[in-house]
């Protein structure tokens, strides 16, 4: 599927256009086959589906048994206009932790790429521009990551492109003043590929630009409190070789 068909797929998935009551599994393929027509193709009515069952929090989206190209995601996220500058050129678009209950979390921690986070309580608000309105953002400063929290259990991963890979305690985001912005948050002498906060362990996949896989848990990282942490080696480089994306293991456990 090309970028033109992706870019007509998630406008029509964020305007809604995509008419579909899904109870069950049965009911997903009759669904893209009523819209193959519209998108031309089945691969992008399929992912127009999907945009549109993520876009609306269905609990369908557990059950789908087909990947999402990381550009849904950047079509998708234009809607909040959140995309923001990397200190090179890059592009890099808002990652947020959404779940059924995001908007009723107690705090919210929104990164940004000046590495501070700003604490932020929910006072019910129902979509992420009021969130990062209530930011004191410096020129220049863009939020890339907003998970919602109601107590500090669990941990922050930090993958980077020298291959290392971080577990910080979410103790140490928890403050004893009621601070709005905590600066010097997450190590910038690498660039980050990917970050997501975790409350139990669980197996991730390591990616590089070589295409070398390392599968590896959690559990082998040792969680700090130090919120700029470089993390352990997980992927060595090989012929300057750079990890480039980490995912969540899907079918594969690490005894």
């Amino acid at each position: 599927m090309n970028k033109t068909e992706c870019d007509q797929v998630a406008e029509a998935a964020l305007n809604h256009k995509i008419s579909c009551q899904v109870l069950n599994m049965a009911e997903v393929y009759e669904v893209i086959l009523d819209n193959e027509a519209r998108f031309k193709s089945f691969e992008a009515a399929k992912y127009g589906l999907k945009a549109f069952i993520i876009e609306k929090q269905h609990t369908l989206y557990e059950n789908m048994d087909f990947e999402l190209p990381d550009l849904f995601f950047e079509n998708m996220e234009k809607e909040e206009d959140t995309t923001v500058s990397k200190k090179d050129e890059n592009q890099v678009s808002l990652k947020v932790d959404k779940n059924e209950d995001f908007y009723e979390s107690k705090t919210f921690l929104v990164f940004t790429t000046h590495h501070n986070v700003c604490k932020v309580q929910n006072l019910k608000f129902g979509n992420l521009s009021q969130i990062i309105d209530f930011c004191e953002l410096d020129p220049g400063e863009k939020p890339f990551y907003i998970t919602g929290i109601n107590h500090y259990k669990g941990f922050l991963i930090t993958a980077f492109e020298n291959g290392k890979i971080g577990k910080i305690s979410m103790q140490s985001f928890k403050t004893e003043t009621n601070r709005k912005k905590l600066k010097n948050v997450v190590n910038d002498e690498s660039r980050l590929v990917f970050i997501e906060r975790f409350e139990e362990d669980g197996d991730l996949v390591a990616i590089s630009d070589i295409d070398k896989v390392v599968l590896f848990s959690t559990n082998q990282i040792n969680a700090v409190g130090s919120k700029t942490t470089k993390g352990i080696q997980v992927m060595k480089s090989k012929d300057r070789s750079l990890m480039i994306k980490v995912k969540k293991s899907k079918g594969h456990e690490i005894s």
